[in-house]
């Protein structure tokens, strides 16, 4: 930069110097012209022309000189701004070299992490004699509670009791009884389906239900099992698992060991089940989706048949269907959808009860849609013989006294929820449901001695609420409150309150 402003100088300065070296030399020969003039005045006019003809070829070189130093100025102008712009793009690729060299330090970070994390992986993995991957899921949950009145059991209470001196009551604890521990894995592609598999256990005691006060071991159980063959719009699956006309459940850390609102309005009983669903997209984010299942309906909290003295023999499985409409997420769609559910039992009788086919059946429907910054669920059901699925107050049948057969229970029910998503990591739910049956058929049933209350109890509900708050995706901490009222043949309604502490460590 200083070399070149010099140049620019010294080319500035020197044709001025020329111009003044020049200058006394014209006026110079003027003064000898005017002086030959003077004292030669005889000479001829022939010198003088040529006398004036030098000195116009020396102004016309100092013209000359002139211009091409002013050429010469501009040219240096323009080298200066170019050099001007040179340092400013230079300034601007150091800097971007910078950042680059910046995003590569931390990429090379990133990758040391990462394989890093890879060996750590590769020597904990869990191994099988498959070769392909498996992989171990679950949830520590450690439950803490404080019981206001008279429940089943207090760990996760489902329905309320008479405050009298049989049951227990004003009750608090801590369980970790609903840990749950899972295996997923992926298998080779077979018809050109995908293949995957999982299965989930916990430890959670289900004899607490069917003994009063419950006794305080854990057990270990087998929750749900599920074998999938995924195309893309098609699964076939089997296992141990929830209906196909009860998709939803509401969302509650809380009671893990059975769903929330369990028989209070949620069918979820896990039964043997075999499915096939088939996605029909419309667009990009909407589809049509339609079920057909079979399963065996068996679930081991219906009281009833034992207590009349008859016995069920299954005559064929359960028949189930589905039809939806889905759009948005694929993994948690908003969907609205109808279901139905059918199946005929055989009932043998003893006494004055005879053999009898009794037709059980339902008709549900699901939602789940988001009003504004909410998300709206539930789902309805009207049916005879739900027991199994998780309804009709624990019962399938009723035996009315002095009626030569028994007959399936009426019952009708449902739930919803409300969730706002706070923050990112806290959330809030609010959710309430009600299973209710046919009072008069539970009235007019013939007495039996010493019986469960579940075997009386016509009607229940549920109101809860809670907060969750996951600061980080495998940790989580959640705050709930229940109501429970239950409804019997006899006496007033029956209430509890529940508040729960959670904490759950997810992997």
């Amino acid at each position: 930069m200083d070399t070149s402003l010099h140049r620019t100088a010294t080319l500035l300065i020197v044709p001025l110097i020329v111009v003044s070296a020049l200058r006394p030399g014209v006026l110079h020969a003027q003064q000898n012209e005017s002086a030959v003039q003077a004292s030669t005045a005889a000479a001829g006019s022939s010198s003088a022309e040529q006398q004036a003809a030098e000195i116009l070829r020396m102004l016309a070189e100092v013209r000359q000189e002139l211009k091409d130093s002013h050429q010469q100025v501009e040219d240096l102008k323009r080298e200066v701004n170019e050099l001007k712009d040179e340092l400013a793009a230079s300034t601007q690729t150091a800097s971007g070299a910078g950042a680059l060299k910046s995003a590569v330090d931390d990429l090379r970070d990133d990758q040391q992490v990462l394989q890093a994390e890879v060996k750590t992986l590769d020597q904990t993995k869990v191994g099988t004699e498959s070769r392909y991957p498996i992989r171990l899921n679950g949830m520590i949950l450690f439950n803490s509670y404080v019981v206001d009145g008279a429940v089943d059991n207090p760990i996760l209470p489902l329905i309320a009791l008479p405050r009298t001196s049989q049951w227990v009551h004003h009750s608090m604890g801590a369980s970790l009884s609903q840990t749950q521990l899972g295996l997923t894995a992926s298998g080779p592609t077979l018809w050109n389906a995908r293949t995957s598999a999982d299965i989930a256990v916990d430890f959670f005691n289900t004899t607490n239900y069917t003994t009063i006060p419950p006794p305080a071991s854990m057990n270990l159980r087998l929750r749900t099992v599920d074998v999938n063959l995924d195309w893309k719009n098609t699964r076939v699956s089997t296992g141990l698992q929830t209906p196909l006309i009860t998709p939803l459940s509401p969302t509650s850390f809380a009671t893990v060991g059975e769903p929330a609102l369990a028989w209070a309005g949620n069918l979820w009983s896990w039964l043997p089940q075999a499915s096939v669903t088939y996605r029909r997209p419309f667009t990009d984010s909407s589809r049509a989706v339609f079920a057909f299942g079979l399963l065996d309906p068996q679930a081991g909290d219906v009281v009833g048949t034992q207590a009349y003295g008859i016995v069920r023999r299954n005559l064929q499985p359960g028949y189930e269907g589905r039809v939806a409409y889905e759009w948005g997420d694929r993994e948690r769609p908003y969907e609205l959808g109808g279901n139905g559910y059918y199946t005929r039992q055989l009932y043998y009788g003893s006494g004055t009860i005879s053999n009898t086919n009794l037709d059980f059946w339902a008709g549900t429907a699901d939602w789940r849609v988001r009003p504004r910054v909410a998300e709206l669920s539930g789902e309805f059901y009207r049916g005879r013989g739900i027991g199994d699925l998780g309804g009709g107050t624990f019962k399938n049948t009723v035996a009315e006294y002095g009626a030569e057969y028994a007959t399936g229970l009426n019952s009708t029910g449902g739930w919803t929820q409300l969730k706002f998503r706070l923050t990112p990591t806290l959330e809030a739910n609010a959710f309430w449901g009600e299973d209710s049956a046919r009072a008069r058929d539970i009235r007019n049933q013939v007495p039996v001695m010493n019986a469960s209350p579940y075997l009386y109890l016509t009607r229940n509900q549920s109101v809860a609420a809670n907060l969750i708050f996951r600061p980080k995706t495998y940790l989580v901490f959640a705050a709930e409150y229940r109501y429970l009222k239950s409804w019997y043949i006899y006496g007033p309604a029956r209430d509890s309150q529940t508040i729960d502490l959670t904490m759950g460590y997810l992997f």
